[in-house]
């Protein structure tokens, strides 16, 4: 068998586990979701409503993308390993606090899939606001 046949996309596709497929298609729908409520509501021609939909979303965004580094300690203690830590902890200490980092970043793991469908819209509309004003002198659009 050659190098090739190893590494073939339908060999990588069946390594792919079904929690990582179910997540994957979590945050699609998430996405699909928040997008059409977002770009829904800002389609109504309602200022008040779009400012609430709008500040709504960033305030989610804000407060659960802190939330997040917070729980996660600011990511500062990710890659320490256990010569790294105080000599006068024990092994027993050591151990408890590298797998303690692990178990933190694995239970996290949920805030990304409301992070990134939140921000997915938000940079989609920033997208439009500032692009297609140029896009529309470019090719004479009105």
């Amino acid at each position: 068998m050659s190098r090739r046949d190893n590494n073939s996309p339908k060999k990588q596709l069946k390594d792919i586990s079904p929690d990582t497929i179910k997540r994957v298609a979590i945050l699609v729908l998430n996405t699909l979701i928040l997008t059409v409520i977002y770009f829904g509501t800002m389609g109504l021609n309602e200022p008040l409503l779009s400012f609430i939909v709008t500040a709504g979303y960033w305030l989610a965004f804000a407060g659960f993308t802190i939330g997040y580094i917070m729980y996660n300690r600011g990511f500062l203690q990710k890659g320490i390993t256990t010569e790294m830590l105080p000599d006068s902890w024990d092994a027993a200490k050591k151990t408890e606090f590298i797998e303690n980092v692990a178990a933190r970043s694995k239970r996290s793991r949920w805030m990304l899939s409301v992070i990134i469908p939140i921000m997915i819209p938000i940079a989609l509309d920033a997208i439009y606001l500032f692009s297609w004003p140029i896009v529309q002198n470019l090719f004479n659009i009105k």
